[in-house]
């Protein structure tokens, strides 16, 4: 069994720079896998990706992940996490928070009294806290996830 935090450095949290924001061409067509038609190769408009996942820019951090301990929810090493602050934090949301001596991103399960913080690895236990005894503070809400493509790793 693997360790069960993963843990973030502090060096890879950021706010985010709201007067920094480049267009980026927004290609609106479906993409096929098979023969597409010249005629769909337009730009309809261009698009920031802060526009479309910064909903909250004074309450949004950029996140670099670390482990992989959440692979089973797309959140592969360095993958950059947006987060929000101003989300509620329910069950079920996946989560950035300070555990105790660390940061780290885990599915929130409340376990009244208790809070349960789960990987979505099964090589990774779950983390269970006691608020009378455990550090426990959240910075937000992880809203989108950007990642490179996962490495294909050939079946033998």
């Amino acid at each position: 069994m693997n360790d069960t935090i993963d843990p973030i450095p502090p060096e890879n949290i950021f706010r985010v720079d709201a007067s920094r924001r480049e267009l980026i061409p927004f290609w609106d067509i479906p993409v096929s896998a098979g023969f597409t038609s010249p005629a769909e190769n337009h730009i309809r408009e261009r698009l920031n990706l802060q526009d479309l996942c910064v909903l909250h820019p004074d309450c949004t951090h950029f996140v670099k992940a670390t482990g992989e301990s959440m692979i089973g929810d797309y959140i592969y090493p360095g993958s950059i996490l947006v987060v929000d602050s101003t989300i509620p934090v329910e069950t079920g949301k996946v989560i950035v928070a300070y555990v105790n001596d660390g940061w780290c991103v885990k599915r929130f399960v409340s376990k009244a009294p208790m809070v349960m913080l789960e990987s979505s690895n099964s090589q990774y236990a779950p983390i269970y806290l006691h608020p009378d005894r455990d550090r426990f503070d959240v910075l937000g809400v992880v809203t989108f996830i950007i990642s490179k493509p996962p490495r294909y790793v050939r079946p033998c």
